[in-house]
This record gives structure tokens, sequence and C-alpha cells, in this order.
């Protein structure tokens, strides 16, 4: 991979690179939100369904 980014021209290069930055932070938000839905699920699970 770093020898394809080495032979791009200079915008292509910085586009790419914008790309995979992109790319990065989409995987951790992805990440954040599988991870609170995960624990939301735990709440609901341990969380009584009557205070009766």
């Amino acid at each position: 991979m770093v020898d394809i980014l080495k032979n791009l021209p200079e915008h292509d290069l910085a586009v790419a690179l914008v790309l995979i930055g992109l790319v990065r932070e989409a995987r951790l938000w992805h990440k954040q939100v599988l991870e609170y839905k995960r624990n939301l699920q735990k709440k609901k699970e341990e969380s009584p369904t009557s205070y009766l």
C-alpha cells in the first residue's frame, strides 16, 4: 500500500489520505455506536420489568 501511495501524484495522494482518514473515523464511530447499543441492551436486561 505504501508503494501505491508513493507513486500517486500530489493531488491524488491528498485525496487518498483524506479517504483513508474518513474510513478510519467511520470505523471508530461505528465501533462506538455498537458499544452504546450493547450497553443499552445490557441495561435493559438488568433492569426490573415491574416495580410492584
